[in-house]
């Protein structure tokens, strides 16, 4: 990663299936970095119809809470977990031509799953310009655990990443789905973007 040492970071964090700004890792991130002057404001979104969500209003919501500000865009890091990542991607694909972003993590990311269900193959099956994601997304870090229970392939998925975006893919050790309340790999991701 390339570390800044001049304005705030400002991060956006997209969350999984079904929470909200207050479940899993989510406050505590904000509060660790809230602690931190290296890093500005940080933004856990509230996503439309959390227990099923849909493409179209999490792509808004992104981009309502992200604005259009391109010197704003640029000072961005969006972490996205689960179908989070998902929505950041779809995001990004949407983003005029020459706009960009600092920088993505991905937390449990995934392309597909092992056991997909009706409500989420949109999600799978949605064409993604990945051109355009990798051009819009800056550099791009994925988190993967060795025992997902959605994506039991571990290796496969961080191909995929590798292959799909270049991104640099992090596997954690026995992190699940990272749904704890403290998720330190998280944290270490968004640090190594500051001195």
């Amino acid at each position: 990663m390339i570390p800044l040492s001049v304005t705030p970071l400002r991060i956006v964090v997209a969350p999984r299936w079904g929470a909200s700004s207050s479940d899993d890792w989510y406050p505590w991130l904000r509060a660790e970095l809230a602690a931190s002057q290296k890093f500005g404001e940080v933004l856990v979104a509230d996503m439309p119809d959390p227990d099923e969500p849909r493409i179209g209003p999490w792509t808004e919501r992104l981009a309502e809470l992200t604005g259009s500000d391109q010197d704003q865009l640029e000072g961005t890091l969006l972490v996205g977990h689960s179908v989070g990542c998902r929505a950041i991607l779809n995001f990004l694909g949407e983003l005029p031509a020459g706009t960009q972003v600092l920088g993505t993590i991905c937390v449990a990311g995934w392309w597909t799953v092992d056991e997909p269900w009706d409500s989420l193959l949109p999600w799978i099956e949605h064409p993604l310009d990945l051109d355009r994601v990798r051009k819009a997304g800056g550099e791009f870090e994925v988190l993967l655990s060795d025992n997902d229970p959605f994506t039991a392939d571990a290796q496969a998925n961080a191909r995929l990443w590798r292959k799909r975006l270049g991104a640099e893919v992090r596997m954690v050790p026995g992190a699940e789905h990272f749904n704890r309340a403290k998720e330190p790999q998280v944290l270490a991701a968004i640090r190594r973007w500051r001195i």
